[in-house]
């Protein structure tokens, strides 16, 4: 039973990694705008006797004078580690990622970020 909660807490960890890596293939080829982050939150996830933490920013940005949103999550062993980084990022311009022909679709991904991510 405990092996079946370690694999779940895996699989759950394992979710957003993939998700932001396969949502950074898909937007290799999109237009890149500015954007900026408008908010951030720090979730608390447990799995049996270990926890970790989701970092989610969400943003903005505009398009031909149409506004839109976004989010990206991030994951971290350590809650300090993750206020930090929603904390640096709330309230700075970031590089979001566009589809062509569907704006609504974003990503952002760290390598268009010119300093980087904070923490």
């Amino acid at each position: 039973m405990e092996f079946l909660v370690l694999i779940a807490g895996v699989l759950v960890l394992f979710r957003v990694l993939a998700w932001n890596y396969f949502r950074a293939l898909l937007a290799i080829g999109w237009y890149t705008i500015p954007g900026t982050v408008e908010l951030g939150t720090v979730e608390e996830h447990e799995v049996r006797f270990v926890s970790y933490y989701i970092a989610r920013i969400d943003y903005s940005y505009s398009i031909n004078s149409e506004y839109y949103s976004g989010y990206f999550e991030r994951t971290f062993l350590r809650e300090g580690s993750a206020d930090k980084f929603v904390a640096g990022m709330k309230g700075q311009k970031i590089q979001v990622r566009s589809h062509p022909q569907r704006p609504i679709r974003s990503a952002v991904l760290k390598q268009d970020q010119p300093g980087g991510w904070p923490a």
